[in-house]
């Protein structure tokens, strides 16, 4: 599969406006590749964590504690068996993401098909980032409890593919990001999971992506090793490109191999911090040109990279001003004007 297009913009997922309507406005007149907006500070529902939590066994919402939980110690096999049977029939509806949870999801299937886009994003929080964020009675991540591990996942991968159904309505062309934040700990002492499982996981999300000829990407905003999501099946690696891209190139050989394999190098390169009030579009697109340049020097062809590369912000906003949030829209719009005109 392939993007029609360089340095496409998208964005990652959450914005700081109340209002969902709004939210999909500015998305859409802002983004080559609009996506529905995660809105946290409209709901604690839709925190990451909450908000794809609907239908997970013996789950408990706190919205005054403002956390998210599962109780484990009663009887889950009917819910656990649930999951399991709306995995293979295919029927999603029941766990599919309510209005609840998501008012930016539903104002943007309502207004993006005025819009017409050729490609549309939505994302899901990863497997190994929601097993290690959500805990159980005893305060101990739901990861490492077998009876969780992939019952989280098959949910996970369902509620991936009930969005791509929904958003094949507006366009053809869908791109579904699992986020990762915590993947920037893997190989830490904190987090006790070994690579295999790490892939695994991320290669039965993506395969089932794929299994509607949709585009799967992985989001990651901090450090890790990305020769480890280079040797998934995943069609784009989003990072932060303004901090970590010298890291990046520190696997350069593998990165070479998943941009001839088709893959896409997603570049963060507006940060998503007051550091965007001392930058110019002017200098991120220098930014920009040096880190390619940097990929060049060890041996990765410049017209690939140019050809399969898009342009996002460094990380979601949603906890981020609004005079903020539209500063950094602005400079990633001008950055992409460069970048297409000039490279």
């Amino acid at each position: 599969m392939k993007l029609n297009g360089k340095f496409l913009t998208t964005g990652v997922g959450s914005l700081p406006y109340l209002d969902a309507g709004k939210s999909v406005r500015i998305i859409c007149d802002s983004f080559d590749i609009p996506f529905w907006p995660q809105l946290p500070r409209k709901s604690f529902k839709e925190h990451m964590y909450a908000q794809f939590s609907q239908g997970l066994p013996g789950l408990i919402v706190d919205e005054k504690q403002r956390s998210v939980h599962v109780d484990s110690s009663r009887d889950i096999s009917e819910e656990l068996a649930g999951i399991y049977e709306a995995y293979s029939s295919g029927d999603y509806g029941f766990f599919g993401i309510t209005e609840e949870f998501s008012a930016g999801f539903y104002a943007f299937i309502k207004a993006a098909k005025r819009h017409k886009p050729g490609y549309v994003k939505g994302h899901i929080t990863g497997p190994v980032s929601f097993g290690l964020g959500l805990t159980d009675e005893k305060d101990k991540s739901i990861i490492y409890n077998d009876n969780f591990k992939e019952a989280f996942t098959r949910l996970l991968e369902i509620k991936a593919l009930w969005q791509i159904d929904k958003l094949k309505e507006i366009a053809d062309k869908v791109i579904i990001f699992i986020d990762e934040p915590y993947l920037a700990s893997f190989g830490s002492s904190f987090v006790s999971i070994q690579r295999q499982d790490v892939i695994a996981m991320l290669n039965s999300i993506i395969d089932g992506i794929h299994s509607k000829n949709a585009f799967a990407g992985i989001h990651c905003c901090g450090n890790t090793d990305w020769s480890m999501l280079a040797e998934t099946r995943v069609d784009i690696i989003n990072f932060d490109a303004y901090l970590y891209a010298d890291n990046l190139s520190l696997y350069s050989e593998d990165i070479g191999k998943f941009l001839k394999r088709g893959g896409y190098l997603a570049w963060g390169i507006a940060p998503t911090s007051e550091a965007i009030l001392k930058e110019t579009h002017e200098a991120l697109f220098k930014r920009i040109c040096s880190q390619i340049e940097n990929l060049e020097k060890k041996s990765i062809d410049r017209d690939l990279i140019i050809q399969n590369s898009l342009l996002t912000p460094s990380c979601g906003m949603g906890t981020l001003s609004e005079e903020l949030t539209e500063d950094i829209l602005l400079k990633l719009a001008n950055v992409a004007k460069l970048s297409k005109a000039n490279l």
